[in-house]
């Protein structure tokens, strides 16, 4: 790959133009929120951002297209009808410009299709480095895919979606994540600059070839963006495909174009440029990359609950006694009614074990929750007024289900819970805390006793 030269555009044809201009439509209506569900969606409840104000930033880095997270994530027809459409309005653009301009010379047609190019070479690298900023800064400090907690240690394998599976056996190991988080960053440092961006497109090419396999082969529901971003990535090297079938298949040297920004007259231009390119690099980089340290060195993640529980209480406790109505329910593995078991996070969760019919939840809404992608346990948000011995427990999903509990702790790891069910029915129930060490935890050199 010998000099670099200027990118032109040598006697584009008709289906070039069309083409371009379709790239443009796709790059603009993909990455801006035109969808009236962004903007009516609880920021705080997908995002937390009272409190966070840089969690904005992941606003705008994760704002989907409709057709991203419809389906499951897998919503092709609408991924082909959008690029349908977009090809049917570049066409026409390239239509009526040729109405227009017929009586120009070829070489000002070719100068537009040169600015155009640019601006569509502009909105590609943008849009794959505002989206995969976010997943490498997560990964470099692994907040993105958290160490099981509790309730998930002690959630039978079954109980697991495949998406969710994976997402926990990858927090199992954060030297992998943090390996992978790392070469998602330079490829995405690579892609912010020209001269690097074609070696940031392959890499990233690279990368999102293997994520949208996983998310096809483990069902993780974001299957269709991370083909979009492969699917942008590949659009930067169309240029250059005659030069790379020379380096690859003949053996022949080749010349990889260099796009050429744009000349800008204008003094105060080429500063505004320089100060977006730096502003958007601080920010989406440094700045979140700085907060996004702090929650890793805080034991936080934005996947589970940010508020802390009591530490005194955390810990895995079985159901040794449960009477409904004070009658009194036997462990009995296939009761759907009686509690087996309770976790009490370090945050303010609360599991309960229980072999109730469950309904696997895989929408996108409660994606941050412990709901997502497992049965098996009832999770609650609880409070505590550690002066009246209430515990007020409410589930995240489900607004509707929410009890009030009275606590007592006889000895040290021992809980009698008196209160009643949603349904109104008087529940007493003992708790004895089991101590116990995973492998998991111990594999990692932490130790965690429940």
């Amino acid at each position: 790959m010998a000099n670099t030269v200027d990118f032109t555009v040598p006697n584009p044809g008709l289906l070039h133009r069309i083409l371009l201009r379709s790239g443009i439509i796709y790059a603009a209506v993909t990455v801006i929120p035109f969808v009236p569900a962004f903007y009516q969606q609880d920021f705080d409840a997908g995002f937390s951002v009272k409190g966070h104000p840089y969690r904005w930033l992941d606003v705008v880095s994760q704002n989907n297209p409709w057709f991203f997270s419809s389906q499951g994530g897998k919503n092709y027809g609408g991924w082909l009808i959008t690029l349908l459409v977009c090809l049917i309005i570049g066409g026409g653009w390239a239509f009526i410009e040729k109405q227009i301009n017929n009586d120009r010379n070829a070489l000002t047609q070719n100068d537009r299709d040169d600015r155009l190019y640019n601006w569509f070479f502009i909105l590609v690298r943008y849009q794959i480095a505002l989206r995969m900023s976010w997943f490498a800064i997560a990964k470099v400090f692994p907040v993105q895919m958290p160490f099981p907690t509790l309730s998930q240690l002690n959630t039978s394998l079954g109980d697991f979606a495949p998406g969710k599976l994976y997402w926990l056996t990858t927090g199992v190991s954060p030297f992998f994540e943090v390996f992978a988080g790392v070469f998602e960053l330079i490829a995405t440092v690579l892609i912010l600059f020209r001269r690097t961006a074609t070696l940031g497109a392959l890499m990233m090419i690279a990368i999102l070839l293997s994520i949208w396999f996983v998310n096809i082969g483990y069902d993780a529901g974001v299957e269709l963006a991370s083909l979009h971003l492969l699917f942008l990535s590949a659009a930067l090297l169309v240029k250059d495909a005659d030069q790379f079938y020379n380096i690859l298949i003949r053996h022949r040297q080749a010349v990889i174009s260099y796009i050429q920004p744009s000349e800008l007259t204008k003094q105060w231009k080429r500063a505004g440029r320089i100060v977006l390119k730096a502003a958007f690099i601080f920010l989406f980089l440094f700045y979140r990359g700085y907060h996004y340290e702090q929650l890793y060195a805080a034991g936080k993640t934005f996947k589970l609950p940010l508020d802390d529980g009591i530490k005194s209480f955390t810990g895995f406790y079985n159901v040794t006694e449960f009477r409904l109505n004070n009658k009194v329910l036997p462990y009995a593995p296939d009761d759907t009614v009686r509690w087996q078991n309770m976790a009490f996070e370090k945050f303010n969760t609360i599991s309960i074990g229980t072999a109730k019919p469950f309904k696997l939840r895989t929408d996108n809404k409660i994606r941050t929750t412990e709901y997502y992608g497992n049965i098996g346990r009832l999770y609650y948000g609880y409070e505590a007024d550690t002066v009246k011995h209430i515990l007020t427990l409410k589930n995240r999903a489900d607004t509707t289900d929410a009890l009030n509990l009275n606590y007592t702790a006889p000895s040290a790891g021992k809980f009698i819970l008196k209160g009643l069910s949603p349904q109104k029915d008087s529940l007493y129930i003992v708790l004895n805390k089991v101590e116990k060490q995973y492998p998991l935890a111990i594999k990692r050199n932490a130790n965690i006793t429940d």
